[in-house]
């Protein structure tokens, strides 16, 4: 397992520097450039001020001394200064980060939670009433637009009923509560943007925990099970249920770049003070660094994400053995 480990470990490597080569390009082959953000709107720029600007901002350089500098930056985890604000891109991170990951690990909890109980309960009552229910539940959640959906919540539970905050992580007068109200605050802040990433990647996971959980309680193993005598909650919760988890395990550790992704619709939909935000306004900007800065830690997030599913994978499964 430890050799495994390392040699994951090491495969990440030239997995995050391919991507960083593909953002990197791609980045500059996008209309506009950070000094064309800065002086469109002041006619009094002249060509030196931007010929300045480019060589402030180290662009007059050839891309592939650019990537060069950058990358021998980056090996030190110096991922530059900001092209809008002059901070460094690191500071910026660390700040957005935690609520990022807050924001996703509910999320993964909730999409992981519902989607086992909605397939194992739909699988125990195939066709009957529930299981047609909890099918059109499911579905109807995976067919709508997840934008749509908040824009919707934000509207009833915002202004509407006005029970929930619509925006933001932190009320106004946050410093200035209880420390039972600052949890209480937190967590209404979170109910809209949780919920709405938690239910759209709800449907394809309950799904396959349904046929997942049919399958298995078809093998010899549950009917022998079922015949010794055991009660129908110890079949289904301690045999049949591990198994279960063995395939749901892997898809949810493919679902983590899905969630990331997504989070830059939610984060600037919610104004969650988030890595997505923060990437939402550093393209907006032509911000390079902290593109390039987001993308490298959103890809380790992911790799990390899938390395822990794998390894998640082969403790559940003890005939697992990486060799």
């Amino acid at each position: 397992m430890l050799k495994y480990l390392i040699k994951r470990l090491l495969f990440m490597i030239p997995l995050i520097l391919g991507i960083s080569i593909l953002t990197f390009t791609i980045i500059h082959l996008a209309p506009g450039s950070p000094v064309d953000m800065v002086t469109s709107m002041n006619p009094d720029v002249d060509a030196n001020a931007k010929a300045r600007l480019y060589s402030l901002y180290g662009l007059d350089k050839p891309l592939y001394l650019q990537y060069w500098d950058w990358l021998k930056r980056i090996v030190t985890l110096n991922f530059g200064d900001s092209f809008k604000d002059g901070r460094p891109v690191i500071n910026k991170i660390a700040e957005r980060l935690p609520p990022t990951l807050l924001l996703n690990v509910l999320s993964l909890g909730l999409i992981f939670f519902f989607a086992l109980v909605i397939g194992v309960s739909s699988a125990v009552r195939q066709n009957t009433l529930y299981d047609k229910s909890m099918t059109v539940f499911v579905f109807l959640g995976f067919s709508i637009p997840m934008f749509w959906l908040a824009l919707l919540m934000m509207l009833l539970f915002g202004i509407i009923l006005g029970i929930l905050p619509i925006s933001g992580m932190r009320s106004v007068n946050y410093d200035m509560l209880s420390t039972a109200g600052k949890i209480w605050d937190l967590i209404s802040h979170l109910i809209l943007p949780v919920f709405v990433s938690a239910f759209g990647g709800l449907a394809y996971l309950s799904r396959y925990s349904r046929s997942s959980m049919l399958e298995v309680i078809r093998q010899d193993y549950i009917r022998t099970a079922r015949a010794k005598g055991l009660p129908e909650n110890t079949v289904i919760y301690k045999h049949a249920l591990r198994n279960v988890l063995i395939p749901i395990v892997t898809l949810l550790g493919l679902s983590l770049p899905a969630l990331i992704s997504g989070s830059v619709i939610f984060e600037t939909i919610f104004s969650w003070p988030g890595i997505g935000r923060l990437a939402y306004e550093a393209i907006m900007s032509r911000d390079y660094p902290v593109i390039l800065g987001v993308s490298i830690i959103a890809t380790a997030l992911t790799l990390t994400g899938n390395l822990l599913a794998d390894l998640t994978y082969a403790y559940i499964d003890p005939r697992v053995r990486y060799k």
